[in-house]
């Protein structure tokens, strides 16, 4: 009975650290171009405004072109034979240069004026920063006498957004007719439009990507990855190329 006990315990101390031993924690960096995009829409023109106050119109204006941006990211993970768990902080950013949302005679949206008598000038600018804490997890497949490794996977997370708008805007009018407009006048702000928007969201993505395995502890990584969320109920997402490094332990 005795030999048994001993047995069965050297088989499970033995099976313990086959499974230990298999586990394989590692950390990674990486630099991620990024391109964004969302079904929010641009401030735009009223064309019936009823003073100066509601000239602006938010989300009335063509759709918003972010330009691609580069961000990075620090990843911690253990892997289990093919698969891979890891925890991922990502520092994401989003930015529309200046977009020119009206310029020209702007006579018609005071309605006290005749054609000629006012000129608009007036810019939007839009800043996103995106941070990232996602729990990704992946498949890793073999491929028999090959350092590379092809991978799937999918993550799921919560995304923190600091969203700043400006708007820059410059009216010329005939100053003889500043007593005819004076009370839409006063309603038009004479510094720059600046809104900050906060946002906490689920987030999720799905990646596909490979690594390179140069040695047992070092691997390049360079992966697509889909990454999306819903702020403030608009749509957002961004496609992304991944270039980064892992080291494993």
């Amino acid at each position: 009975m005795k030999k048994s006990i001993g047995i069965i315990a050297l088989a499970t101390m033995a099976t313990t650290g086959a499974v230990a031993a298999d586990l394989t924690p590692y950390v990674g960096l990486g630099v991620v171009i990024d391109s964004a995009n969302t079904s929010a829409k641009r401030m735009g023109i009223n064309p019936n405004p009823t003073g100066m106050a509601d000239i602006f119109v938010q989300d009335a204006g063509g759709d918003m072109n972010f330009d691609t941006a580069i961000s990075g990211e620090f990843t911690a993970g253990i892997k289990y034979g093919h698969l891979r768990g890891e925890f991922e902080f990502a520092l994401r950013s989003a930015s529309e240069d200046d977009y020119n949302l009206f310029h020209g005679d702007a006579s018609h949206l005071i309605p006290a004026l005749r054609e000629g008598m006012a000129t608009l000038n007036a810019n939007t600018s839009v800043s996103v920063k995106h941070n990232s804490y996602m729990f990704n997890a992946y498949y890793d497949f073999d491929i028999a006498g090959s350092k590379w490794q092809p991978y799937i996977g999918a993550g799921i997370g919560v995304g923190t957004y600091k969203q700043k708008a400006k708007v820059d805007i410059n009216l010329d009018i005939n100053p003889a007719l500043a007593g005819l407009v004076g009370p839409m006048l006063s309603q038009l702000p004479t510094e720059p439009i600046r809104v900050t928007h906060d946002k906490t969201e689920f987030e999720w993505q799905v990646a596909l990507g490979t690594a390179y395995h140069f040695t047992p502890n070092w691997a390049a990584d360079v992966a697509y990855r889909f990454n999306s969320s819903t702020v403030g109920g608009e749509f957002v997402y961004a496609h992304e190329l991944k270039l980064g490094a892992r080291y494993s332990f």
